[in-house]
């Protein structure tokens, strides 16, 4: 009889986190992870043959208790053998957590190759150029990873690597492509209060404070020193390695609340930092405020309205530099739309990009309308060619083409731009391409070598192109000869 009443609970107790699913609900956004619906036997007037993977996958991320298990395993692993139970998180010293996906930095790994440092310095070259060519200035900035500033806190078997790592690597070459780069690791580091979330991957708002700061001063523009304003430090952030690590914990991150308040609003429907599109309004006269901070402008110029295209470090940022400008305009959104400088009379331009995403700078070209470049070069034809290219005519746009493929690679130097001539009976027009991947889902490109543009042809005078590649190798210049065609009439 005991025996029996044993199975039976056995059995119970097995069943309980799969009966609890009908009264249990666990919050995956706390965890990172995207809620998937529960599948359907039926989809599209067909059977789903993925019907039981996706039972699998969605029992998986909801049965009861599933989060209250996760957290305790979490924590007898962290309290007791000092690793994490969450690949995506390292446990480090004195309490603090760290993004996995910052390794390949932190240890100097699996780094961009020369080629690629060039590329993503281009990048952003361009990017400059066209929204100076639109009436606005420009600055690029990356967000340090935290174990960047704060690596005495990883654990002692993890050891930093030596030499230059991709961001210093990119700082060097954007610095001889005359990028606008605004550095950011300097203040932060010199600060000696804590700028970076012990729970989480960003810097907390003195951190962000900084940034705006650093930026604005960049920009000329008189602002607010947010370091000599008073503030409080509150325990009410939840931190996002918090929750990836600790799913069911209610411990709570420092962070600092500045005592003046926010004068400016936001005009679209906004109900966090974190979506992809903010737009923001401040009509306050700031003629006032003590604590202004006169710098010396750049240029004579007002700064009234700001784009800023950003990731994740953007979300603390938006509030600081909401404030500063009466008009504001926040996107995640990729790649980057430049024709948003325009649409929103953007005077200054920010991207921010943490330093782990380094690396998707070669990910998609960015929409602007390739520069036209003055080329008095002799080029040689290549004989023979593994170059490619496509085109195709952008739906909805009134005479948009755009251009991409990837180039030889034997014919391509490490600091080679690459550029499409369009050569006509009567015209030959020189545009100079993004070295970016179209498609950032295309795992085949090789993202050393790929090329993009997008070209005006509205503008172009009537005749019968043919579209050849141009690059660089060993001091000469050579052309793929044609790839392919485009005639305005």
């Amino acid at each position: 009889m005991k025996k029996r009443i044993f199975i039976a609970v056995f059995f119970i107790i097995l069943l309980i986190p799969f009966v609890g699913m009908s009264v249990y609900h666990a919050d995956l956004s706390i965890e990172k992870k995207h809620e998937e619906a529960l599948p359907s036997l039926i989809r599209n007037g067909r059977i789903n043959t993925g019907f039981f993977q996706g039972i699998t996958d969605y029992v998986a991320d909801h049965f009861a208790f599933r989060q209250e298990m996760i957290t305790a395993d979490a924590r007898i692993k962290a309290g007791i053998f000092h690793s994490s139970a969450n690949d995506k998180v390292i446990v480090g010293k004195n309490g603090w957590l760290f993004f996995q996906e910052t390794m390949n930095d932190y240890q100097k790994r699996n780094l961009l190759s020369d080629r690629e440092i060039h590329n993503c310095a281009t990048v952003v070259r361009l990017i400059g150029q066209g929204v100076e060519l639109q009436g606005a200035e420009f600055a690029f900035t990356v967000a340090p990873n935290k174990n960047t500033l704060y690596g005495k806190y990883m654990p002692d078997r993890f050891q930093t690597g030596s030499g230059e790592g991709n961001l210093e690597h990119l700082i060097r070459e954007m610095k001889a492509q005359k990028v606008h780069y605004v550095d950011l690791q300097t203040p932060l580091r010199k600060e000696q209060k804590q700028v970076y979330h012990k729970l989480d991957t960003h810097w907390n708002n003195l951190g962000a404070s900084i940034a705006c700061g650093t930026l604005l001063g960049y920009f000329g523009k008189d602002h607010i020193h947010y370091e000599n304003e008073s503030y409080t430090r509150k325990k009410n952030f939840s931190g996002d390695l918090q929750g990836m690590l600790f799913p069911k914990s209610s411990r709570k991150d420092w962070n600092v609340t500045y005592d003046r308040s926010w004068t400016y609003e936001y005009v679209n429907d906004v109900t966090s930092t974190e979506q992809m599109e903010i737009q923001t309004e401040n009509q306050t006269q700031r003629d006032d405020q003590k604590n202004a901070v006169k710098e010396k402008p750049k240029k004579q110029k007002k700064h009234k309205s700001l784009v800023m295209y950003r990731d994740s470090f953007g979300n603390a940022l938006v509030p600081f530099m909401a404030q500063e400008y009466q008009k504001g305009y926040f996107t995640k959104e990729v790649p980057y739309d430049l024709s948003l400088v325009d649409a929103y009379q953007a005077d200054d331009v920010v991207i921010e990009l943490a330093q782990r995403q380094i690396p998707t700078l070669l990910e998609g070209i960015p929409y602007m309308m390739a520069p036209g470049v003055a080329f008095d070069q002799d080029v040689e034809e290549i004989t023979q060619t593994e170059a490619v290219m496509e085109t195709e005519e952008v739906p909805g746009t009134d005479g948009v083409l755009r251009i991409s493929g990837e180039t030889d690679k034997q014919w391509t130097d490490d600091d080679s731009e690459i550029y499409i001539s369009m050569y006509g009976k009567k015209n030959l027009l020189m545009y100079e391409a993004f070295p970016s991947v179209y498609d950032p889902m295309d795992d085949k490109a090789d993202r050393a070598y790929s090329y993009g543009a997008y070209i005006d042809t509205s503008s172009m005078p009537a005749d019968h192109y043919q579209i050849e590649i141009i690059t660089k190798k060993d001091g000469s210049y050579y052309t793929t000869g044609f790839l392919g065609r485009y005639v305005v009439t």
